[in-house]
């Protein structure tokens, strides 16, 4: 109780000292809040950093690195960008999202990875360009002894030579028996950008580790719910020595060739003008991708914990489950489109090309392999550098996934003279289940199933309008597949309808920042695809620059709101989740308290988070048995270095 008091005492001093420093810095701000002082573009405390992500197409749009102190508090990647899970407490647990998301890809996969938000991945690597050495260093630290530390590293060694690294390490033990979650890995990159931009080459590889230890849940949920017992560590657990552990590595390489020069050279007498090209006769690109992926399952408690499990069908006492694949690709691409979207190039843009797809996978004893070919393409057509017609497309020939495709058009509009932005978008496809909903053996779970592939259609409708965004979808989709409520997969041959939308909007009156997102989403029947009707998120803050400038401060309170639903239990020896109908929660807002400071350099943030655990009932629950974190502190720290 002593902590919660000196923490909104100090909370409270902030935000009044920041208001009496506002009455003597109003001249240096304008109506938002922002500076009206033109910064010093030689400034020591900044300089331009630029990164790209890699794309099939060889059009790596550039993204500028930028300090921004909004949002500076949400540490956990699984909450950042308007994103919402339920997980296990912990950060870096097993986790679902709880908003629809129908994103099909031609790959081969196993099943879904419930850590899949914390891994690296291929997709997400940013090759960071910049003059002089660039270092970006993130940590954060936690109660008992949580803690999570990230480096990226960039250097240029010559003319369009760029060496990178980026790790990271996280530990997150949580607050009940056997509840920490580990996560550790790197990747490092080389790029050559030749430039005149005629070729260019990319590599990276990629390693990530994780550990997760499995309690099982809380035996009694009672104990938590009544706060019969404020100890959590002494609550009884289901497995008392349960492991899931994963490892993932691989490499990209990555080259593209332009047939034509991007700018064409006229010399008229002694005068020499370069000019860009009115049309692009495209590039060639090649992406050769090896990746190899494993995940295993122990416990070592049996037979204490023979009743947690449905059926045990191994002769010894030790529960021993182990995936591995391995996954070879070769894309041929040719493309001229270019990362554009205000319409200032070529009217008519396009990508055509094929992927050799090899997946190896190793199931205990049982050994598979998939061959399959995806030819894909996509046209782009721009009319007056405002509105924009694209078509997209792909269909698997061979393997697990043959016959899966997509038929993908959108279009949208930009408008005004803020290019408000209309948009549209329409989708249908097919799409094999997960292959382990149709073949899966293991110690407690072994099935035989030729499950239909999934069939459905997408409609969505969108529009940007003076800082709102407003967003409607509607899906249909045919042979749902699932985990029932006896943990077996089933499927669902009726229709299965989702109907979403979100609305959200940043308001900004003097210094103070308010930030309101809501979504709804009605599933139907909702039985088989549980997850909330409405969520909402409310941040406001007091922004304020002191001391000339100096001191970039923001002192605030932000909520996360989710209905009532029925929750998707979990299993960790499957490492996923199943349907239940004897538990409802939610109901619930989980609240937070934070103050944000930038320091030429450095951003800092204090958080409490949670604090109004234990003022309300005690149903902060996201997962059946799995009670989320209570009250915290929470710290962090951000540091650029630029040479």
């Amino acid at each position: 109780m002593f902590l919660k008091q000196t923490f909104f005492l100090i909370f409270f001093t902030f935000v009044f000292c920041f208001g009496s420093f506002s009455q003597r810095n109003d001249d240096t701000q304008n109506e938002n809040g922002e500076s009206s002082q033109k910064k010093n573009k030689h400034s020591p405390d900044s300089a331009f950093v630029s990164y790209f992500i890699l794309s099939e197409q060889g059009a790596y749009q550039r993204f500028v690195v930028s300090k921004p102190l909004n949002y500076f508090q949400e540490y956990d990647v699984a909450k950042q960008n308007n994103k919402f899970y339920a997980n296990l407490g912990p950060s870096g647990s097993a986790s679902y999202p709880l908003l629809f998301s129908l994103t099909p890809i031609p790959n081969f996969r196993f099943k879904n990875d419930v850590y899949d938000v914390y891994k690296l991945k291929d997709d997400s690597i940013k090759f960071y360009i910049s003059d002089s050495p660039f270092t970006h260093l993130r940590y954060h630290l936690g109660t008992a002894k949580e803690q999570k530390f990230d480096i990226n590293f960039s250097q240029r060694i010559g003319s369009g030579i760029y060496l990178g690294l980026s790790a990271r390490f996280a530990n997150s033990p949580g607050i009940y028996l056997r509840q920490r979650a580990f996560h550790s890995g790197a990747t490092f990159y080389g790029a050559f950008l030749y430039p005149t931009q005629r070729y260019g080459a990319v590599f990276t590889y990629r390693t990530d580790h994780s550990t997760n230890y499995e309690n099982g849940g809380i035996q009694n949920i009672e104990n938590f719910t009544q706060n019969t017992e404020t100890n959590r560590k002494v609550f009884n657990i289901y497995l008392q020595n349960a492991v899931n552990r994963g490892k993932n590595s691989g490499f990209v390489f990555q080259q593209y060739f332009n047939i034509l020069k991007p700018t064409i050279i006229k010399k008229i007498d002694t005068t020499t003008t370069v000019i860009a090209r009115k049309f692009d006769a495209g590039r060639i690109i090649h992406t050769l991708k090896y990746s190899k992926t494993g995940n295993a399952y122990q416990d070592q408690g049996l037979p204490s914990s023979f009743d947690f499990y449905p059926t045990f069908y191994n002769d010894s006492l030790t529960v021993f489950d182990s995936v591995r694949n391995i996954h070879i690709e070769n894309c041929l691409v040719y493309s001229n489109e270019v990362p554009d979207t205000l319409g200032k190039s070529f009217p008519l843009q396009y990508s055509f090309g094929l992927r050799f797809q090899t997946d190896k996978l190793n199931q205990d004893i049982v050994s598979k392999t998939f061959h399959q070919t995806v030819p894909f393409g996509m046209l782009k057509g721009i009319i007056k550098r405002k509105t924009f017609f694209k078509a997209s497309a792909f269909l698997v020939m061979g393997g697990y996934n043959a016959g899966d495709h997509l038929l993908e058009g959108d279009f949208y509009q930009y408008f005004g003279k803020q290019n408000h932005k209309a948009y549209l978008n329409f989708s249908k496809g097919m799409s094999h289940p997960d292959y382990y909903f149709n073949h899966y053996y293991s110690d407690n779970f072994r099935w035989e199933n030729s499950f239909a592939a999934q069939d459905y259609i997408k409609g969505e409708l969108g529009l940007i309008l003076k800082g709102f965004d407003m967003n409607v979808s509607y899906t249909r989709m045919l042979n749902y597949t699932y985990l029932n409520q006896k943990i077996l997969p089933a499927q669902f041959t009726d229709a299965l309808t989702i109907l979403t939308s979100h609305v959200s909007k940043e308001f900004r009156i003097k210094h103070w920042i308010t930030t309101v997102y809501a979504a709804a989403q009605q599933v139907t029947p909702d039985s088989l695809l549980q997850l909330p009707a409405f969520i909402g998120k409310l941040t406001f803050c007091y922004d304020i620059v002191l001391f000339k400038n100096a001191l970039h401060a923001q002192a605030g309170i932000s909520g996360t709101y989710h209905s009532e639903w029925y929750q998707n239990a979990y299993m960790p020896a499957l490492g996923a989740f199943y349907l239940q109908r004897s538990y409802i929660s939610g109901n619930y807002p989980y609240l937070d308290a934070f103050v944000n400071l930038n320091i030429k350099r450095a951003r800092l943030f204090i958080k409490y988070e949670h604090f109004n655990a234990g003022f309300m009932n005690y149903n902060y629950i996201m997962v059946p048995d799995y009670p989320q974190a209570d009250a915290a502190i929470k710290f962090g720290i951000s540091w650029l270095f630029f040479d």
